[in-house]
């Protein structure tokens, strides 16, 4: 019997082909039970199309840095055309609260109308580049979410069992993580520990992820995974993304491998989809 259950969710579904062709390939391993839809993306429809056909629960992959908002210009966040703007620029004015709160939650909840739109029941939902996380927008998001009915939600502070979490990305993200706990529990949401954040954007994947395989504690844990093929959609809209190409494709290369599997029949990991909690 395993000793852990592992739901590896996989992020940026629905900004174009190519992620839906990572994810697809993933998810027929077996790996791969969970997707979070970017309802800004180029090819969300099509994402769901691939997502349903092989039976993955969908979450919203909430984001205020890609495509354009669905609610309109937002003060702060996009430009008069509503399309918005870089990762540095809008975390720093979230940071700094100089951003329009009320245009925030109408694109929080914008979002998660065009997923019912869409057929979508949420399984989950979290943010492209955390931004579920963002002061201003963890203000709203967590409530919304709640009204919307999803019950599961990413805290992104990385387990230290599996290491690197000195590391700056994994600092951020605990800091991040910290400022949302108190919203996250207002809304009654749950939470599983987290684990991805020091893997990412590595182009020697296979080895360490293993070796974190191993180290998971007994229990269960959320597995942020980017299984994607690159593109020329995604590419023009994440350029910083496209950037992690060459990483992109070790992911895709280690969530495919026989071997993947076999290690986690060796560790005693079962993969598993939101669901299994009930």
């Amino acid at each position: 019997m395993a000793r852990r259950r592992v739901v590896f969710v996989a992020d940026d579904l629905g900004v174009s082909a190519g992620v839906a062709d990572g994810i697809a390939a993933a998810a027929r391993t077996g790996v791969v039970r969970e997707a979070s839809l970017c309802v800004t993306g180029g090819a969300v429809e099509h994402g769901v199309r691939v997502a349903k056909e092989l039976g993955l629960g969908i979450g919203l992959h909430l984001s205020f840095t890609l495509g354009r908002a669905l609610s309109g210009p937002i003060r702060g966040l996009t430009d008069a055309a509503g399309r918005f703007g870089g990762l540095g620029r809008a975390l720093l004015r979230c940071q700094l609260r100089l951003v329009d709160r009320d245009g925030v939650a109408r694109e929080v909840d914008a979002q998660l109308s065009r997923l019912r739109e869409l057929g979508v029941a949420a399984t989950h939902a979290n943010g492209h580049h955390h931004c579920h996380c963002w002061p201003v927008v963890r203000d709203v998001c967590f409530a919304a979410f709640a009204r919307a009915g999803i019950r599961w939600t990413r805290s992104p502070a990385e387990l230290p069992a599996v290491g690197g979490r000195w590391r700056p990305l994994p600092l951020v993200l605990a800091q991040l993580a910290r400022g949302s706990r108190r919203a996250i529990a207002a809304a009654g949401l749950r939470t599983l520990p987290f684990v991805g954040s020091t893997l990412e954007g590595r182009t020697d994947h296979a080895a360490p992820f293993r070796r974190a395989l191993g180290r998971l504690p007994d229990g269960d844990c959320e597995w942020m995974v980017h299984p994607r093929v690159p593109d020329a959609e995604f590419a023009r809209l994440d350029p910083l993304g496209a950037r992690l190409d060459a990483a992109a494709r070790a992911e895709l290369a280690t969530l495919t491998d026989p071997a993947t599997a076999a290690r986690l029949r060796e560790c005693g990991i079962e993969p598993v989809g939101y669901a299994a909690f009930g």
